[in-house]
């Protein structure tokens, strides 16, 4: 396997304070420690592949001013929701341009936990990476 670079996978989400197109701090900093520990100045060596896993809103009535009359309105709602997951997208995309590291993003969604595992066992990469929302050690390996 001489020549192939690593996959690292990053799982990324939005922010709870701004939401949509910002990323968490958590996943900033999860995608700013694989550069800076693994990736190092070896920007050919890796492909970082990122994950966005939107979770459905559950009750579906996170627009309470909405008014929805036809399934072409909820089809609307889909579709806004995507594009937002492919801006948070973005900034990771663009983040590795910059630097020249090769990358591939993609939206998911489903429970995140679920989602990743999936993913995982799906694109088979050499690492994964996940933010730790600030939990001490722990609660991030119970």
């Amino acid at each position: 396997m001489e020549g192939e670079a690593t996959q690292v996978m990053v799982a990324v989400n939005e922010s709870t304070i701004k939401g949509y197109p910002h990323a968490s701090i958590s996943s900033k900093g999860a995608f700013e420690w694989t550069l800076k520990k693994i990736v190092r100045s070896n920007t050919s060596g890796f492909k970082l592949l990122f994950l966005h896993v939107q979770v459905p809103d559950e009750d579906g009535f996170e627009d309470m001013d909405s008014i929805f009359a036809s399934p072409e309105d909820f089809m609307g709602m889909k579709n806004r929701d995507k594009i937002r997951g492919l801006h948070l997208l973005e900034y990771f995309v663009n983040r590795c341009h910059e630097i020249g590291v090769p990358c591939e993003a993609w939206t998911k969604k489903g429970d995140p936990k679920e989602v990743i595992c999936h993913e995982v066992k799906r694109v088979q990469p050499d690492l994964l990476v996940v933010g730790c929302r600030g939990l001490g050690p722990f609660q991030r390996y119970a």
